[in-house]
This record gives C-alpha cells, sequence and structure tokens, in this order.
C-alpha cells in the first residue's frame, strides 16, 4: 500500500441507517466555511437593512430622485430659477442661446401642432405668430399667461403642466418669433 492510504476506520465516512430508493447518505457535516458564509449574510442582511432602510444615513430612493431632478433643474435654468416671474425673467430668456433653444424644443414639441414648425400659424387651428397682428397679447406677460392658462376664447388649451421656467422659455422663443413674417394665415381671420 503506499504511505498516503487512510485506513483508519475512526476517520472513515459513516452510512446513515435510512435509505431513499437505494440512494443511502454519509453522515458527513457541513464544511465549516458554508456556516461562515451563512452567518456572514446574515450579518449583512440585518446591517444593510439598518443603514438603507431604518436609519438616515443614506438617503432614500425617493430623496436621491428628488436631489437628482433638483441638480438637472439646477443646470437646465441656472440664475433664470432665482429670478422673479415678470417681462424680465422672459427678456432674460430671450438673451440666452441655450433657453431660447429650450424654449423652441417645447414649442416644436407641443406648440407646433397648432401654430406651425415656424410659428407660422395653421388653417381653423392656431394663430400666425410670426406677424404683427397678435390676438390678446399686449405685453411679454400676456404671452406667458395665455400659454399658461390658455386663450381667452379657449381655441388654445392651457399648458400648466410645463413648470413657470419652462413656461418663460417658451414665451421668450414667441417673442422672438414676431415680426419674422412667415407666409401663413392671418390672425385676425382665426384669432376671432
Amino acid at each position: 500500500m503506499s504511505e498516503y492510504s487512510n485506513n483508519d476506520q475512526s476517520q472513515q465516512d459513516e452510512l446513515l441507517d435510512h435509505n431513499y430508493d437505494g440512494i443511502q447518505e454519509y453522515d458527513n457535516p457541513i464544511p465549516g466555511w458554508w456556516h461562515l458564509i451563512f452567518l456572514g449574510s446574515m450579518i449583512f442582511a440585518v446591517c444593510y437593512t439598518v443603514v438603507f432602510h431604518l436609519t438616515p444615513i443614506v438617503p432614500s430612493q425617493q430623496e436621491r430622485w428628488a436631489n437628482s431632478l433638483a441638480a438637472a433643474e439646477e443646470a437646465q435654468f441656472g440664475p433664470l430659477k432665482g429670478m422673479p416671474l415678470g417681462q424680465d425673467k422672459i427678456l432674460a430668456v430671450m438673451g440666452n442661446e441655450k433657453w431660447m433653444s429650450a424654449g423652441s424644443s417645447i414649442f416644436k414639441g407641443t406648440c407646433a401642432v397648432c401654430h406651425g414648425d415656424q410659428g407660422q400659424g395653421i388653417e381653423g387651428l392656431g394663430l400666425n405668430l410670426t406677424d404683427d397682428k397678435y390676438v390678446n397679447i399686449n405685453s411679454l406677460m400676456d404671452i406667458y399667461n395665455i400659454v399658461k392658462n390658455g386663450s381667452p376664447n379657449k381655441k388654445m388649451p392651457p399648458q400648466a403642466q410645463f413648470g413657470e421656467n419652462e413656461i418663460a422659455m417658451v414665451a421668450g422663443y414667441v417673442a422672438s418669433l414676431r415680426g419674422e413674417n412667415v407666409p401663413g394665415p392671418e390672425s385676425q381671420m382665426i384669432g376671432e
């Protein structure tokens, strides 16, 4: 026999008494490292629950989402966010290329269906915003109010789902269209 063979009966695996369909089970204990992994995973689960769910150490998923929205809003609007609503805010939008581009995107995604992609108006649907014949508008704030609340004659629905800054961007973009005179229906013809 080789020197590595182990014939010691005390170290031989013992068969258990029960027999299942001819299959017998040895009486071997689970390795100790399995017990350590099981115990470690239970300790980790308790610590994880305490840290992430029961204490304010780590912000909740809702708080992280709100923080990321606030950071995105700050990055998008910057100084516009702190300005009070008024004509000065819309003029600030008109002087910033990034905000005008955002206003143009919102306009093309929401308003172009009725007013046309260049603001030229669509017969029977939306006014021509590029001529000098505005209906119900005497100031920049009137543009803001009509975008937010809709037109007084109820032909244009309110767009209050947008925030104050987005509506200010759209109002600035619409105000910049005035005087472009893109061919389209006359405002008085469809606005009355």
